[in-house]
């Protein structure tokens, strides 16, 4: 499920899509929507463009990377923001 935001996630395998801001140690920030997003990351290969889509497990807060996916950077994420909230009031659509 597309997400774009952590809070009541807690234990359960989410998506997002988001703009790399920076990197501390192993803590990947993601600016999702208006949110920022905390990923711990199992190596940097896979940011080197600015926006990815990561997929994991949210585990105190933070987005566990099990797989991460590099977009071309003139994804249109404001769309695609548009979509997440959509998702969000017609789940059993999508």
């Amino acid at each position: 499920m597309y997400v774009d935001s952590l809070l009541d996630q807690e234990g359960k395998e989410v998506c997002v899509v988001g703009k790399l801001e920076k990197v501390e140690q192993d803590i990947v920030f993601l600016r999702v929507g208006k949110k920022e997003v905390l990923v711990k990351h199992n190596g940097l290969d896979s940011y080197k463009t600015n926006i990815v889509r990561v997929k994991g497990v949210v585990e105190n807060g933070i987005l566990q990377e099990s797989t991460v996916y590099k977009l071309s950077d003139d994804f249109d994420l404001d769309y695609f923001n548009r979509f997440v909230a959509v998702n969000k009031n017609f789940s059993e659509i999508f």
